[in-house]
């Protein structure tokens, strides 16, 4: 079955519940350990988060809808870094959120929101996207160029 049938939408500020909920069922989804005081932890600091970066434009996300249903979702975190020589703006985003619920997935829910994401990073001017993968969501990044890199580290701090 194709997307045909979902509507796609851009984030606003009267989804904020909704694109929290959804963080939320992201992590539970994929970190079944979490406990209901973790969720939520998770809910409340999310909440905060989304509130502040729709506001102020550092953060996007598109809604794939079933009638009322959320079927999917995705989000982009747009910042800079100092220019270097692939990257001469230093504008630069980070895909996060990329999130289908099981009984909407293959039906390529995930590769138009991506799109549309990406879509976006370049309208903004960003010479680079960066994004976590998981081995679910792999084949999108892959076919859509995307490539893993073998430097990278974390440290939470």
């Amino acid at each position: 079955m194709d997307d045909l049938q979902f509507t796609y939408r851009r984030v606003t500020l009267d989804d904020l519940e909704l694109l929290t909920a959804a963080r939320v069922e992201f992590f539970a989804d994929s970190h079944k350990e979490l406990t209901d005081a973790q969720k939520a932890d998770l809910y409340a600091d999310n909440m905060i988060f989304y509130e502040e970066t729709l506001a102020d434009g550092s953060f996007t996300a598109f809604l794939a809808l079933d009638g009322d249903t959320l079927a999917g979702i995705g989000g982009v975190n747009f910042f800079r870094i100092p220019p270097k020589p692939k990257n001469k703006t230093g504008r630069s985003a980070y895909i996060s959120n990329m999130y289908t619920r099981p009984e909407y997935r293959g039906r390529g829910i995930a590769t138009k929101i991506f799109a549309l994401l990406v879509d976006e990073a370049r309208e903004r001017g960003c010479g680079k996207v960066i994004l976590h993968a998981s081995d679910m969501g792999r084949p999108i990044y892959e076919k859509y160029g995307f490539n893993m890199q073998k430097n990278a580290m974390e440290y939470y701090c």
